[in-house]
């Protein structure tokens, strides 16, 4: 019995496709848990939720470090962790670039926090 060539190549084809498709989606799990196991380790504490303000969506963080615009922070809130670029923050109702331990600061959050939720730096 003769096969068609052209058929039985599509099929291998077909395989390989779905097989690399496979092979890519397991490497991106392996970078995404690559990087968390990464952000743990290299993560500071910074601070606690005092308060979350629901109807503006900013949470008030007492900081026991230093944060800036742009870094990047972590929330663990209830078996979640919550990952974030501060894009502003403010003191008192003042935008400000930079704050350090001690202060009092409002950063707006996407999602709602618990009091009480520890918050660090990456």
């Amino acid at each position: 019995m003769r096969r068609k060539k052209g058929r039985d190549h599509a099929d291998l084809d077909s395989v390989m496709e779905a097989l690399e498709a496979q092979e890519a989606k397991e490497n991106r799990y392996r970078q995404r848990d690559s990087a968390e196991l990464t952000s743990h380790a290299e993560r500071q504490e910074i601070g606690e939720v005092e308060r979350y303000f629901e109807k503006i969506g900013v949470a008030a963080i007492k900081l026991t470090g230093s944060i800036s615009v742009g870094d990047t922070l972590e929330i663990d809130d209830n078996n979640e962790t919550i990952r974030l670029r501060v894009s502003s923050m403010q003191i008192d109702r003042k935008d400000v670039a930079d704050a350090s331990a001690g202060d009092d600061v409002g950063i707006k959050l996407n999602h709602s926090v618990e009091s009480g939720s520890k918050v660090y730096r990456l």
